[in-house]
C-alpha cells in the first residue's frame, strides 16, 4: 500500500498527550478494557504521540510507520484495536489505511506510550467518522475516549484538558458526589494551583518493560490481595477527587505516593511476582523524601508500570524542585535524563510528524 499514488479519501492528524495516573487502574472486569477500580490522572503536555491517518477507498490493510520506519512488530496490536472499533464503525473494512506515528518520549518504558498513541489514533478515527456520516459529533472527545479505551484503558483519560477520571460506575454513593462511567473517561474540575502542575519525568531506563501492562492486568486475576486493593483504590479515588478540587496538595501528594507503591506491591504479589523498579528508582525515592523533609519542598513522586519516576510539584515550588532534579541527573551514572513536562490542555488537531 505504501506505493499507492492516488489521493486519499480522507486524511487527518492529531497530537495526543500521555497522562499520569494519581489513583492507579490495575485489574479488569469482564468486557473490553473495563476497569476493576476507578482512576484519576493529570493530562500531560510534552509527552505526546503524533498520528497521521490516511484513508483510501477500497478494502485493504494497514501500512504502519513509526518515526518514519515500518514497524511490523506494532501491527498486530494496531489491527486488534481497529478490529474493536470496527464493531462500532463497520464501514472501516471498506478502507485501507496508512498510519504514521511518532513519540516525543521512549515507548514501552512505563510512560504510558500506549495511552497517547491510542488516543491519537482514536481522534483520527472520529475525524474520519464525521467525514463518512457527513456531520459533526457534539460528543467528539467523549466518542474518542470510548474508542481509545478499546485499545488501551488508560488512553481514554488522555482526551481532556488538565485532569480526567475513569470508572466508578458502580461506586456507592457514599464514596463520591460525582457520576462516572466505565466506558469512557470524564473531565474533572481541579483547583487552579494544579492547572500548571509540573511533572518532571526522571527516566532511569529506556529499556522495554519485562512484563507488559496488559500482562500485568491479567496477573491481577489471581492476586490474593486484589479485592482489598480494589476497595483501597475506591477510597483513594474519592479522596483524590476531593483534594484535586480543593487544592490540598500536601494531602494529595502523600496519597499519590501511596498509590504508586501499592501498584508495584501488587506486581510483586502477583503469581508469578515480578519487579519493574530498578535500583536507581529506589535510590531516587530515598533522595526525594530526604530532600522534602529537609527543605519542606512540596515535591512528591509517582510511578506508572515501569521504573521511571514522575516528580510532581506545583509551579510555586519550581525553583527548588528543579534545582534538586538537575543535581540528581548530574550525580546519577548511566542513561538517566529528565523529560520536563507539566499539566496540559489536551489533544491538538493538525501536526507535523
Amino acid at each position: 500500500m505504501s506505493d499507492i499514488k492516488e489521493t486519499p479519501y480522507f486524511e487527518t492528524s492529531w497530537q495526543a498527550p500521555s497522562n499520569i495516573a494519581l489513583v492507579k487502574y490495575w485489574g479488569k472486569k469482564e468486557g473490553i478494557q473495563i476497569p476493576a477500580n476507578p482512576s484519576v490522572s493529570l493530562t500531560l503536555s510534552e509527552a505526546h504521540t503524533k498520528a497521521r491517518l490516511s484513508a483510501y477507498e477500497g478494502e485493504g490493510d494497514i501500512d504502519l510507520f513509526f518515526e518514519g520506519q515500518k514497524m511490523p512488530s506494532f501491527l498486530p496490536k494496531i489491527k486488534k484495536f481497529f478490529g474493536f472499533v470496527e464493531q462500532h464503525l463497520p464501514w472501516l473494512k471498506d478502507f485501507h489505511f496508512k498510519l504514521e506515528t511518532s513519540n516525543s518520549f521512549p515507548h514501552s518504558a512505563g510512560i504510558a506510550s500506549s495511552a497517547s498513541s491510542m488516543a491519537a489514533m482514536a481522534l483520527c478515527l472520529v475525524d474520519l467518522e464525521e467525514k463518512v456520516i457527513g456531520k459533526k459529533r457534539e460528543d467528539f472527545f467523549e466518542r474518542a475516549s470510548f474508542f481509545a479505551r478499546l485499545g488501551s484503558g488508560s488512553a481514554c483519560r488522555s482526551l481532556f484538558a488538565h485532569a480526567a477520571s475513569w470508572g466508578g460506575a458502580l461506586a456507592p454513593k457514599a464514596y463520591s458526589h460525582h457520576s462516572f462511567i466505565d466506558e469512557s473517561a470524564t473531565a474533572i474540575k481541579i483547583h487552579e494551583r494544579f492547572e500548571n502542575m509540573h511533572d518532571s519525568i526522571f527516566v532511569v531506563s529506556k529499556r522495554e518493560k519485562k512484563v507488559s501492562s496488559r500482562a500485568g492486568h491479567g496477573l491481577m486475576d489471581n492476586n490474593p490481595y486484589k479485592e482489598a486493593r480494589f476497595r483501597h483504590a475506591l477510597e483513594n479515588w474519592n479522596y483524590c477527587l476531593e483534594w484535586l478540587e480543593s487544592g490540598q496538595w500536601n494531602l494529595l501528594g502523600s496519597l499519590v505516593e501511596e498509590e504508586a507503591l501499592t501498584l508495584h506491591a501488587m506486581m510483586m504479589a502477583s503469581r508469578p511476582g515480578y519487579l519493574l523498579m530498578e535500583p536507581e528508582t529506589i535510590t531516587m525515592i530515598h533522595r526525594l523524601r530526604e530532600f522534602r523533609a529537609r527543605t519542606e519542598t512540596e515535591i512528591y513522586f509517582t510511578l506508572d508500570a515501569g521504573p521511571n519516576l514522575h516528580l510532581l510539584y506545583p509551579h510555586d515550588q519550581r525553583e527548588k524542585s528543579w534545582e534538586f532534579i538537575q543535581e540528581c541527573v548530574a550525580e546519577f551514572k548511566g542513561d538517566a535524563f529528565v523529560i520536563d513536562d507539566q499539566v496540559g490542555l489536551g489533544p491538538v488537531k493538525g501536526c507535523t510528524l
